[in-house]
């Protein structure tokens, strides 16, 4: 099976095999944004697990661990 370079682009996996991604909407218009939300967009945020099927189906070689909270 071959890896969607797109997608491997977009997620990563913690230590603890967590699946993470970055939060949309801190690529312009940040002028009106204050400090506060722009810092809490720069954060990674865990993927829901409803989504865990879709992005390992794109990214077949990602150790996920499925019981990590």
């Amino acid at each position: 099976m071959k890896t969607h370079k797109a997608s491997a682009k977009r997620f990563r996996v913690t230590g603890r095999g967590k699946i993470v991604r970055r939060r949309a909407g801190k690529q312009h218009l940040l002028g009106k944004k204050n400090t506060k939300r722009r810092k809490r967009l720069s954060k990674m945020v865990q993927v829901n697990k409803s989504d865990y099927n879709n992005v390992t189906g794109a990214l077949p070689y990602l150790k996920v661990n499925r019981n990590a909270e």
